[in-house]
């Protein structure tokens, strides 16, 4: 499956705290955990009751993801991705 989110494109994001709700199927801008200074966008696969938070790319052979790094944190979660605005979705005719 093709990524969602080409490398490069610009997106709109909301920052969370512990109030926001979050969703399976959400995209989020998340602290990879294994390397905290960099920040990633991934979907979320599955919230457990403990709260760790599974991620997952849309491109499965192509992505680093919670099969690597494992479950994160709610702290983890910097952002909420709202939409994207480059590149442009394709138009349907």
């Amino acid at each position: 499956m093709a990524p969602r989110l080409p490398s490069g494109a610009l997106i709109v994001a909301r920052s969370v705290n512990r109030a926001t709700p979050l969703h399976i199927g959400d995209v989020v801008v998340a602290r990879r955990p294994d390397r905290p200074e960099l920040q990633i966008i991934k979907r979320i696969q599955a919230i457990d009751a403990a709260g760790a938070i599974v991620l997952s790319g849309d491109n499965p052979a192509a992505s680093t993801d919670s099969r690597q790094f494992g479950p994160v944190t709610r702290d983890h979660i910097v952002a909420r991705v709202r939409w994207r605005y480059w590149p442009l979705p394709p138009t349907r005719v």
